[in-house]
Protein backbone atom coordinates (compact mmCIF):
# COMPACT_ATOMS: atom_id res chain seq x y z
CA UNK A 1 0.00 0.00 0.00
CA UNK A 2 2.91 2.41 0.83
CA UNK A 3 4.15 1.55 -2.71
CA UNK A 4 1.14 2.43 -4.23
CA UNK A 5 0.56 5.28 -2.23
CA UNK A 6 4.00 6.95 -3.36
CA UNK A 7 2.56 5.90 -7.34
CA UNK A 8 -0.49 7.83 -6.57
CA UNK A 9 1.11 10.61 -4.68
CA UNK A 10 3.60 10.88 -7.74
CA UNK A 11 1.47 10.44 -10.98
CA UNK A 12 -0.62 13.71 -9.52
CA UNK A 13 2.99 15.30 -9.26
CA UNK A 14 3.34 14.90 -12.95
CA UNK A 15 0.03 15.38 -14.07
CA UNK A 16 -0.13 19.05 -11.92
CA UNK A 17 3.74 19.57 -13.66
CA UNK A 18 2.31 19.02 -17.25
CA UNK A 19 -0.38 21.09 -16.66
CA UNK A 20 0.91 24.20 -15.47
CA UNK A 21 3.34 23.37 -18.76
CA UNK A 22 0.76 23.16 -21.19
CA UNK A 23 -1.48 26.10 -19.73
CA UNK A 24 1.60 28.52 -19.16
CA UNK A 25 3.92 27.86 -21.79
CA UNK A 26 8.00 30.14 -31.19
CA UNK A 27 9.25 26.76 -30.83
CA UNK A 28 12.19 25.73 -29.92
CA UNK A 29 15.71 22.80 -30.39
CA UNK A 30 16.07 21.84 -27.32
CA UNK A 31 18.07 18.50 -27.72
CA UNK A 32 20.42 16.67 -25.74
CA UNK A 33 21.44 16.29 -23.07
CA UNK A 34 17.70 16.75 -22.12
CA UNK A 35 15.65 13.42 -21.91
CA UNK A 36 12.45 15.66 -22.97
CA UNK A 37 11.90 16.46 -26.28
CA UNK A 38 10.87 20.05 -28.13
CA UNK A 39 8.74 20.48 -30.68
CA UNK A 40 10.58 22.47 -32.67
CA UNK A 41 11.18 20.44 -36.11
CA UNK A 42 14.36 20.79 -38.48
CA UNK A 43 13.97 23.13 -41.15
CA UNK A 44 13.24 21.22 -44.70
CA UNK A 45 17.10 20.72 -46.60
CA UNK A 46 18.68 20.38 -43.25
CA UNK A 47 20.09 18.00 -41.39
CA UNK A 48 21.21 17.51 -37.84
CA UNK A 49 23.66 14.45 -36.79
CA UNK A 50 23.83 14.09 -32.86
CA UNK A 51 26.64 11.83 -31.19
CA UNK A 52 25.17 10.98 -27.95
CA UNK A 53 27.43 9.18 -25.59
CA UNK A 54 26.63 7.88 -21.68
CA UNK A 55 28.03 5.86 -18.82
CA UNK A 56 25.59 4.31 -16.63
CA UNK A 57 25.99 2.58 -12.88
CA UNK A 58 23.12 1.13 -10.77
CA UNK A 59 23.52 -0.80 -7.81
CA UNK A 60 20.66 -2.84 -5.94
CA UNK A 61 20.24 -5.02 -3.49
CA UNK A 62 17.36 -7.82 -3.52
CA UNK A 63 16.78 -10.89 -1.38
CA UNK A 64 20.17 -10.50 0.06
CA UNK A 65 22.18 -10.46 -3.54
CA UNK A 66 23.68 -7.79 -5.27
CA UNK A 67 23.41 -6.67 -8.65
CA UNK A 68 26.19 -4.41 -10.17
CA UNK A 69 25.33 -2.53 -13.49
CA UNK A 70 26.85 -0.68 -15.75
CA UNK A 71 27.03 0.31 -19.04
CA UNK A 72 28.86 2.38 -21.97
CA UNK A 73 26.71 3.44 -24.75
CA UNK A 74 26.73 5.51 -27.72
CA UNK A 75 24.22 6.57 -30.51
CA UNK A 76 24.09 8.09 -33.76
CA UNK A 77 20.63 9.91 -34.21
CA UNK A 78 20.24 11.70 -37.75
CA UNK A 79 17.30 14.39 -38.08
CA UNK A 80 15.99 16.00 -41.23
CA UNK A 81 12.71 17.99 -42.17
CA UNK A 82 10.57 16.23 -44.90
CA UNK A 83 8.17 18.97 -44.85
CA UNK A 84 7.12 22.41 -43.54
CA UNK A 85 6.79 21.02 -39.85
CA UNK A 86 7.35 17.94 -40.41
CA UNK A 87 10.64 15.74 -39.67
CA UNK A 88 11.76 11.92 -39.23
CA UNK A 89 14.87 10.76 -37.14
CA UNK A 90 16.45 8.06 -36.73
CA UNK A 91 18.45 6.72 -33.95
CA UNK A 92 21.19 3.86 -34.44
CA UNK A 93 22.54 2.76 -30.37
CA UNK A 94 25.72 0.69 -29.95
CA UNK A 95 26.78 -0.81 -26.41
CA UNK A 96 30.39 -0.52 -25.95
CA UNK A 97 30.45 -2.47 -22.82
CA UNK A 98 27.33 -3.26 -20.59
CA UNK A 99 28.98 -5.26 -17.54
CA UNK A 100 26.69 -7.34 -14.63
CA UNK A 101 28.07 -8.48 -11.76
CA UNK A 102 25.65 -10.62 -9.36
CA UNK A 103 27.37 -11.63 -6.15
CA UNK A 104 30.68 -12.06 -7.76
CA UNK A 105 29.56 -13.29 -11.42
CA UNK A 106 30.22 -11.50 -14.10
CA UNK A 107 28.91 -10.74 -17.83
CA UNK A 108 29.67 -8.57 -20.22
CA UNK A 109 27.97 -7.90 -23.43
CA UNK A 110 28.07 -4.69 -26.05
CA UNK A 111 26.83 -4.85 -29.72
CA UNK A 112 23.95 -2.82 -31.58
CA UNK A 113 20.80 -2.40 -30.34
CA UNK A 114 17.44 -1.83 -31.28
CA UNK A 115 17.28 1.63 -33.50
CA UNK A 116 14.19 3.81 -33.12
CA UNK A 117 12.55 5.60 -36.07
CA UNK A 118 10.50 9.13 -35.13
CA UNK A 119 8.34 11.59 -36.82
CA UNK A 120 7.33 14.11 -35.60
CA UNK A 121 4.62 16.85 -36.60
CA UNK A 122 4.44 20.72 -35.70
CA UNK A 123 0.58 20.40 -35.56
CA UNK A 124 -0.69 23.60 -33.88
CA UNK A 125 0.25 27.05 -32.07
CA UNK A 126 -2.54 27.93 -29.14
CA UNK A 127 -1.85 30.73 -26.91
CA UNK A 128 2.07 30.54 -27.12
CA UNK A 129 2.39 27.13 -26.61
CA UNK A 130 3.47 24.98 -29.36
CA UNK A 131 1.94 21.40 -30.11
CA UNK A 132 3.71 18.17 -32.16
CA UNK A 133 3.16 14.35 -31.54
CA UNK A 134 5.48 12.56 -32.70
CA UNK A 135 4.62 8.67 -33.36
CA UNK A 136 7.66 6.07 -33.14
CA UNK A 137 8.70 2.56 -34.46
CA UNK A 138 11.38 0.52 -32.33
CA UNK A 139 12.50 -1.82 -35.03
CA UNK A 140 14.60 -5.24 -33.93
CA UNK A 141 17.72 -4.88 -35.28
CA UNK A 142 19.98 -5.63 -32.12
CA UNK A 143 21.11 -9.07 -31.04
CA UNK A 144 18.24 -11.04 -29.58
CA UNK A 145 20.07 -13.48 -27.72
CA UNK A 146 22.91 -11.46 -26.14
CA UNK A 147 20.30 -9.21 -24.93
CA UNK A 148 20.39 -6.37 -26.77
CA UNK A 149 16.90 -6.38 -28.27
CA UNK A 150 13.70 -7.96 -27.31
CA UNK A 151 13.15 -9.32 -30.67
CA UNK A 152 10.15 -7.51 -31.36
CA UNK A 153 8.64 -4.31 -33.41
CA UNK A 154 7.66 -1.89 -30.20
CA UNK A 155 5.22 1.18 -31.08
CA UNK A 156 4.78 4.90 -29.35
CA UNK A 157 3.85 7.90 -29.42
CA UNK A 158 4.66 11.25 -27.57
CA UNK A 159 2.54 14.61 -27.53
CA UNK A 160 5.20 17.57 -26.69
CA UNK A 161 4.57 21.14 -26.05
CA UNK A 162 6.81 24.13 -25.67
CA UNK A 163 6.58 27.46 -24.41
CA UNK A 164 9.53 29.90 -25.24
CA UNK A 165 9.92 33.82 -23.55
CA UNK A 166 12.18 36.59 -24.49
CA UNK A 167 12.89 35.31 -28.07
CA UNK A 168 14.21 31.96 -27.09
CA UNK A 169 16.15 32.90 -23.69
CA UNK A 170 14.20 30.92 -21.78
CA UNK A 171 11.42 27.67 -22.68
CA UNK A 172 10.02 25.26 -21.25
CA UNK A 173 9.36 21.81 -22.75
CA UNK A 174 6.56 19.11 -21.62
CA UNK A 175 6.56 15.57 -22.49
CA UNK A 176 3.70 12.43 -22.36
CA UNK A 177 4.12 9.13 -23.57
CA UNK A 178 3.59 6.11 -24.46
CA UNK A 179 4.57 2.69 -25.45
CA UNK A 180 3.54 -0.98 -26.36
CA UNK A 181 6.06 -3.49 -26.11
CA UNK A 182 6.11 -7.04 -27.31
CA UNK A 183 8.14 -10.20 -25.68
CA UNK A 184 9.20 -13.20 -27.58
CA UNK A 185 8.73 -15.21 -24.55
CA UNK A 186 5.95 -16.39 -21.53
CA UNK A 187 8.85 -15.49 -18.76
CA UNK A 188 9.31 -12.28 -20.34
CA UNK A 189 5.36 -11.30 -20.86
CA UNK A 190 4.43 -12.64 -17.52
CA UNK A 191 7.38 -10.33 -16.12
CA UNK A 192 7.66 -7.64 -17.86
CA UNK A 193 4.68 -5.07 -18.26
CA UNK A 194 4.02 -4.49 -22.09
CA UNK A 195 2.20 -0.88 -21.59
CA UNK A 196 4.30 2.28 -20.22
CA UNK A 197 3.31 5.47 -19.49
CA UNK A 198 6.10 8.50 -19.32
CA UNK A 199 5.38 12.24 -18.40
CA UNK A 200 8.58 14.49 -18.09
CA UNK A 201 8.87 18.45 -18.17
CA UNK A 202 11.96 20.07 -18.50
CA UNK A 203 13.63 24.17 -18.29
CA UNK A 204 16.62 25.69 -20.29
CA UNK A 205 17.63 29.53 -20.01
CA UNK A 206 20.53 31.14 -21.95
CA UNK A 207 22.71 32.41 -19.03
CA UNK A 208 25.40 34.29 -21.56
CA UNK A 209 25.42 33.38 -25.56
CA UNK A 210 25.01 30.29 -27.09
CA UNK A 211 25.36 29.16 -23.38
CA UNK A 212 22.15 27.18 -21.75
CA UNK A 213 22.09 25.84 -18.27
CA UNK A 214 19.01 22.82 -18.49
CA UNK A 215 16.86 20.87 -16.22
CA UNK A 216 14.84 17.98 -16.79
CA UNK A 217 12.68 15.80 -14.68
CA UNK A 218 10.39 12.16 -15.88
CA UNK A 219 8.50 9.41 -14.33
CA UNK A 220 7.84 6.34 -16.27
CA UNK A 221 5.85 3.13 -15.70
CA UNK A 222 8.68 0.70 -14.27
CA UNK A 223 9.40 -2.63 -16.56
CA UNK A 224 8.95 -4.80 -13.51
CA UNK A 225 5.38 -6.16 -13.09
CA UNK A 226 6.74 -6.68 -9.29
CA UNK A 227 6.78 -3.13 -8.44
CA UNK A 228 3.97 -0.61 -8.35
CA UNK A 229 6.91 2.45 -8.14
CA UNK A 230 7.23 4.59 -10.95
CA UNK A 231 11.08 4.98 -12.73
CA UNK A 232 11.51 8.65 -11.39
CA UNK A 233 14.76 10.51 -12.91
CA UNK A 234 15.89 14.37 -12.33
CA UNK A 235 18.70 15.57 -14.99
CA UNK A 236 21.09 18.84 -15.19
CA UNK A 237 23.30 19.81 -17.81
CA UNK A 238 24.33 22.30 -20.52
CA UNK A 239 24.27 22.86 -23.84
CA UNK A 240 26.97 24.92 -25.96
CA UNK A 241 25.92 26.56 -29.36
CA UNK A 242 29.45 26.99 -30.63
CA UNK A 243 28.62 28.35 -33.72
CA UNK A 244 25.22 27.24 -36.55
CA UNK A 245 27.15 24.40 -37.31
CA UNK A 246 27.83 22.72 -33.75
CA UNK A 247 26.16 22.17 -30.73
CA UNK A 248 28.03 20.47 -27.70
CA UNK A 249 26.32 19.66 -24.41
CA UNK A 250 26.76 17.32 -21.15
CA UNK A 251 24.89 16.32 -17.78
CA UNK A 252 24.08 14.00 -15.18
CA UNK A 253 21.22 12.04 -14.71
CA UNK A 254 20.04 10.58 -11.30
CA UNK A 255 17.74 8.21 -10.21
CA UNK A 256 15.17 9.33 -7.75
CA UNK A 257 13.24 5.56 -7.20
CA UNK A 258 14.96 2.11 -7.19
CA UNK A 259 13.82 0.95 -11.14
CA UNK A 260 15.71 4.15 -12.47
CA UNK A 261 19.27 3.43 -12.63
CA UNK A 262 21.47 5.67 -10.15
CA UNK A 263 23.96 7.41 -11.95
CA UNK A 264 24.38 8.20 -15.49
CA UNK A 265 26.84 10.74 -17.34
CA UNK A 266 25.74 12.12 -20.36
CA UNK A 267 27.67 14.02 -23.08
CA UNK A 268 27.74 14.89 -26.71
CA UNK A 269 27.81 16.97 -29.73
CA UNK A 270 25.24 17.73 -32.83
CA UNK A 271 26.38 18.28 -36.05
CA UNK A 272 23.95 20.90 -38.45
CA UNK A 273 24.59 21.11 -41.77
Amino acid sequence: MTALRTTTAALRTTTAALAFALLTAGSALAGPPLATDDAGTVDVGKVEIELNGSYTHDKEKVDGITTKNSSSDGEVKITTGLYKDLGISLAIPYTFNAREDVDGEISNTDGFGDMTLELKYAFAELGGVNFAIKPSVILPTGKYSNGMSEGRWQFGGTLIATKEFEDGKYALHANLGYEHHSYRTDEARETTRSDFWSGSIAGEAEVMKGLFVVADFGLATAADKATNDLAAYALTGARYEINDYLDVNAGIKVGLTKPEDDLSVLYGLVLKF
